[in-house]
């Protein structure tokens, strides 16, 4: 029972997101999250500037694993977190990053940071392609053993459909549901990506093509073949 209620939760939650939050506010006051990705203000509590992130975080994996203050700062969403300090998304924000060539590319450099965490890389920035990295197997572990992860990828999906990088979320959905479902690599991840990671596609077609995939291969026993290059 408690199962299904938290599912029905998560739907509602789910549902809001892609409905663009309907009665939501705007607050033009509040700019937190573009002067952090403009390198203007570094993260709170006890954190850096986003360049200094970009330039020294990749490959720390331990600082990117205990440190729970830094998500809400690199992928804001339009939801309060746990970091008090950090603020929500506003329309406005969202807007200015998606017309900045520099804004983008600096997310696109924070969604690379935590890919290469999770242990995979972006192939291609303009499809989306992922794949595999070297220490796949060392973060693969880390990601099946430290479940707020799952959360946190929640909530980079999330970011990404606001500020225009939507595109990246359907070929992130099917690398991950190939390790979860046909590699079974990362099978203990199957509720959360099904329940909430696939709900994020703002893309009906893209939602349909992904829980396609799910139907396809979720009842069946596979054996784990060639890792596939998903987002050509």
């Amino acid at each position: 029972m408690r199962g299904l209620k938290k599912r029905a939760t998560a739907e509602d939650d789910l549902l809001q997101y892609r409905l663009g939050y309907p009665g939501k506010v705007d607050n033009v006051r509040v700019k937190k999250n573009l002067d952090f990705y403009a390198n203007l203000i570094p993260f709170t509590p006890n954190g850096d500037y986003i360049d200094n992130v970009h330039r020294s975080w990749f490959g720390r994996y331990d600082l990117l694993e205990k440190s729970h203050t830094f998500i809400q700062w690199l992928f804001p969403i339009r939801e309060p977190g746990l970091n008090r300090e950090a603020q929500e998304l506003q329309l406005h924000e969202a807007e200015v990053i998606k017309h900045s060539p520099i804004l983008l590319n600096r997310f696109l450099t924070s969604y690379q940071l935590m890919l290469d965490f999770y242990g995979v890389h972006l192939v291609d920035a303009a499809t989306g392609e992922i794949q595999r990295n070297p220490r796949w197997r060392q973060q693969y572990s880390n990601l099946i053993s430290h479940k707020h992860n799952n959360l946190r990828i929640t909530r980079i999906l999330k970011c990404l459909g606001e500020i225009g990088l939507e595109h990246l979320k359907k070929p992130f959905l099917l690398f991950f549901l190939h390790e979860i479902l046909v590699t079974k690599e990362l099978k203990e991840l199957k509720e959360s990506c099904i329940n909430f990671w696939v709900g994020t596609l703002r893309n009906d077609h893209d939602r349909l093509e992904v829980e396609h995939f799910v139907q396809q291969y979720a009842g069946q026993a596979r054996p784990a073949g060639r890792v596939g290059r998903f987002g050509r």
